[in-house]
């Protein structure tokens, strides 16, 4: 009797998994690491020894907020290759963690102050993102909302629509970049300090999961 509990329960366990119902719908879905992805400066005085000041950051943690004389926004590119030609994108989604961590002055890390956030994602228009001392950004994709005291936890923007048009062509896939929102954004106002592809632990770097089905 115990060995048939065992199987039942077994059984149970396997038809209460998702793939199966996804599956049977024809929704397939890939998760994409990006291919790039830096803390660009923004709003940093053209002074002669910009490049030493202004510097690009591609170090573990991408910056987004004030921190002396810059603002920092975190740009991130993603390739559709494993998307397959003959689809259409159903659903997808930007998935990055927050653990607590801000930019803070001289290039170092702090706690965040308890502050909420509303982070924007914008349409990178600039295809060579270090031909430009600042990129150049579309309207607003998506908006994820980030509560003071906020626990560690992944933080969502739907780009559904941003990646459906990548993929169709309909624009030019120059990437997303993310920055505090406009009535928020300013030197002295630091923001996350996200985990970048580089960031130590594989289980917490940005992904791209998209939904898709089979034309």
């Amino acid at each position: 009797m115990l060995l048939i509990a065992i199987l039942i329960a077994l059984l149970v366990g396997l038809t209460a998994r998702a793939p199966a119902p996804a599956r049977a719908s024809g929704i397939e879905t890939v998760t994409i690491s990006p291919t790039e992805d830096l803390s660009l400066p923004f709003w940093c005085d053209w002074g002669y020894d910009w490049d030493e000041r202004c510097y690009r950051d591609d170090s573990e943690r991408l910056g987004v907020g004030g921190v002396d004389d810059k603002v920092w926004r975190a740009a991130l590119r993603f390739s559709l290759d494993a998307v397959p030609a003959r689809a259409s994108v159903i659903t997808a989604e930007l998935s990055i963690w927050y653990d607590g961590t801000c930019v803070a002055p001289r290039k170092t890390l702090r706690p965040c102050s308890g502050r909420a956030y509303q982070l924007d994602a914008h349409p990178i228009l600039t295809p060579r993102w270090l031909a430009e001392r600042e990129v150049d950004i579309g309207g607003l994709a998506a908006v994820a909302a980030l509560d003071a005291f906020a626990p560690s936890r992944f933080l969502f923007w739907d780009l559904t629509d941003l990646v459906a048009e990548w993929r169709s062509g309909a624009q030019a896939n120059n990437g997303v970049l993310l920055k505090l929102a406009d009535v928020d954004e300013d030197y002295d106002l630091s923001g996350p300090a996200f985990p970048s592809s580089s960031y130590r632990d594989a289980a917490v770097r940005p992904r791209l999961t998209v939904w898709y089905t089979r034309e």
